[in-house]
């Protein structure tokens, strides 16, 4: 019996090459909506935003704000809803912002405190 030692070094390396790029992706993490979680990894550019009567949509300091990536889709009907505090939350349409100032454009961002919602961006990417 002859053994190809190319070809099984080439499938070793293909393998160790699979396993590595699985482990340094990790496991994929959805945004809880929960305030402050992501707010830091943006702070600098949600302190831009403003909502459509001029006032600023960011309120938190970087470690604590109320703008954040948020979980959302667009219903059947047309409107918005975004997963944040704990449950899914209609948005109200003039408190979305036009799609060209979102800078993460794969994923939704919401500016809200005590339930009420300053600012809202859709993502492209379905969360």
């Amino acid at each position: 019996m002859t053994v190809d030692r190319g070809g099984a070094f080439f499938a070793l390396i293909a393998l160790v090459s699979l396993c590595s790029a699985v482990v340094l992706i990790g496991p994929a993490r959805a945004q809880s909506g929960d305030r402050g979680d992501g707010h830091a990894a943006n702070h600098d550019w949600y302190r831009t935003l403003k909502t459509k009567s001029g006032w600023s949509c960011c309120s938190g300091d970087q470690g604590h704000g109320d703008c954040r990536p948020v979980q959302a889709h667009q219903r059947q009907d047309g409107d918005w809803e975004a997963y944040f505090n704990g449950s899914w939350q209609e948005i109200p349409p003039d408190a979305i912002l036009r799609d060209d100032l979102n800078r993460v454009p794969l994923h939704a961002h919401i500016c809200e405190r005590a339930g009420f919602v300053y600012c809202f961006l859709r993502g492209g990417g379905g969360t």
